[in-house]
């Protein structure tokens, strides 16, 4: 199978044409008409990734963040260093790449389906946004509602914004960088949420939330979006494709 005919397959479970308009999700390095051997599934491309796909024998790498996001006028190794060496790299050893990004978030079964599934959120609202609403089988204090995020996506650098007593229902779910704009918390708290889970939250942002009296649960970003392994691992599986889930990449993040 050839790298144009994977991507048709995952196309078909993430449209492409869904991504938001700043993204660079699809088809990013190598040629697309490469017999594949072997795939490689992860969240970022790092050098190890490219070092663990090539050990074991995988020529495509499927990830979820694009390695080139948007246009650059150099790839040299005095700037963006690690681009340069996973690109350099990957080019060297012909290794193909697929990122499949914000239409998986977006998409029906994607990252926020799945984390808002896991925390225990029935959806109600966001189908074609990305992110995800709907309420908790029951109430929960926000520090119990917290120490659940923590430990259902096995993050231990989890915080918070509010009331730490205050009880939580009604939940929004954003993976990824869902905390840069004020004016979701806006949204949800004319939407009567609750509590928002989602990750890179700005200080102004906190602020914003914790005046208007909408709670944040704060994870890593990897750790919002690491569930983009096992769905693309689950698309491939279906059409009987050979994968390998990288042991190399993991949180960039430790506790203190």
């Amino acid at each position: 199978m050839t790298v144009k005919e994977i991507l048709k397959i995952l196309d078909g479970f993430a449209p492409l044409q869904l991504q938001m308009s700043f993204d660079n999700s699809g088809f990013c390095i190598g040629d697309e008409d490469l017999e594949v051997t072997g795939v490689m599934l992860c969240t970022d491309v790092t050098p190890r990734v490219v070092d663990e796909a090539c050990a074991k024998g995988c020529n495509l790498i499927v990830s979820h963040h694009p390695v080139i996001f948007s246009g650059i006028m150099t790839l040299c190794s005095a700037k963006d260093r690690m681009r340069y060496a996973v690109v350099s790299e990957m080019i060297k050893r012909g290794i193909a790449q697929i990122s499949m990004h914000t239409n998986v978030d977006i998409c029906k079964g994607g990252t926020n389906d799945t984390v808002a599934e896991l925390l225990g959120v029935r959806c109600e609202q966001g189908e074609g946004e990305p992110l995800r609403i709907g309420t908790l089988d029951r109430e929960r204090p926000l520090a119990e509602f917290a120490s659940l995020v923590a430990d259902r996506l096995a993050d231990e650098t989890v915080r918070y914004v509010g009331d730490p007593s205050r009880k939580i229902r009604r939940v929004a779910v954003s993976t990824g960088a869902g905390g840069r704009d004020s004016e979701l918390i806006y949204r949800l708290q004319d939407e009567g949420v609750d509590a928002l889970v989602t990750a890179e939250v700005r200080h102004n942002v906190a602020l914003e939330a914790d005046y208007s009296g909408v709670a944040i649960v704060e994870t890593t970003h990897y750790s919002s979006e690491r569930c983009i392994v096992d769905i693309i691992a689950g698309v491939l599986g279906k059409h009987n494709i050979d994968y390998q889930k990288s042991e190399t990449e993991g949180n960039p993040y430790r506790r203190a």
